[in-house]
């Protein structure tokens, strides 16, 4: 690595360092949307497994928003916009922290993570029980805004090629991501075909575990953003400094000192 090139790195370091810490979007994202569906899901347990005027005829489990339009919107409408705001910057975050905005695979993840995060939001104000045709299409669009942020994201890392996912922290986020479009099409596939034959039980049974799969999806976005990726990228940076400084027989006083 050129003088020049050791420089431009450690600028941009430190350029990262006082930006906002994005690693802790996908944090308050997974605990938030975790937390909220637990408690969902716990209260309609304690009050005895009720039937909602929003379920639909034999339907005796609940779907996530089927609880969430009962005295619980409050608390679903405000956990689904915390959800879809740390998403969207969490989404946001790892391409910008990449430099690779300028692909078209990255602008497809982001803006497919954007409509997800969008209807997200809309489909908690616009609840199962009042509003369920503007429901339903909003559901299937976050939905379809969450896949497809995956699947592109998952590509843009083949297009980056193998170079790029040789740091481990990139390639088990890597895997994780990949691993979770495999689970997640064929559930939200089966899931939409379930309810478009009335079987809302089994439908519902799968959208619970969707939700669980969007956790572990969003948590794999720390593994990329997280204070240790920028340490480890410090390190190296400080090894190739000093080898320059060994080949140069001479130190780099341009460079100030860091700390990492």
């Amino acid at each position: 690595m050129s003088l020049p090139e050791i420089n431009e790195k450690q600028s941009c370091i430190e350029t990262e360092k006082r930006r906002f810490p994005y690693w802790i979007c996908p944090v308050v994202c997974a605990f938030v949307w975790f937390v909220m569906n637990w408690v969902l899901m716990i209260t309609w347990l304690a009050q005895g497994s009720p039937v909602y005027k929003s379920m639909g005829g034999g339907q005796t489990v609940a779907y996530i928003s089927d609880i969430g339009a009962s005295m619980l919107k409050p608390l679903f409408v405000i956990g689904c916009t915390v959800t879809s705001i740390t998403f969207f910057s969490s989404l946001y975050a790892i391409h910008r922290n990449q430099r690779r905005l300028e692909t078209s695979v990255d602008i497809a993840a982001i803006g497919a993570g954007g409509l997800g995060a969008v209807s997200l939001i809309l489909l908690s104000i616009f609840d199962t029980a009042s509003f369920p045709r503007f429901h339903n299409g909003f559901l299937c669009l976050f939905m379809l805004g969450v896949i497809f942020s995956a699947v592109f994201t998952t590509l843009s890392y083949r297009v980056l090629g193998t170079a790029f996912i040789e740091r481990a922290v990139l390639k088990t986020s890597y895997q994780i991501k990949q691993w979770i479009v495999i689970i997640e099409v064929p559930l939200t596939i089966a899931m939409a075909v379930l309810m478009i034959i009335d079987k809302d039980n089994i439908a519902a049974v799968l959208e619970w575990l969707i939700s669980f799969v969007f956790t572990a999806y969003v948590l794999s976005f720390y593994l990329e953003l997280r204070p240790r990726s920028r340490t480890m990228e410090g390190k190296e940076l400080l090894r190739e400094r000093s080898l320059w400084e060994r080949r140069n027989r001479r130190p780099i006083s341009v460079i100030t000192s860091m700390k990492v």
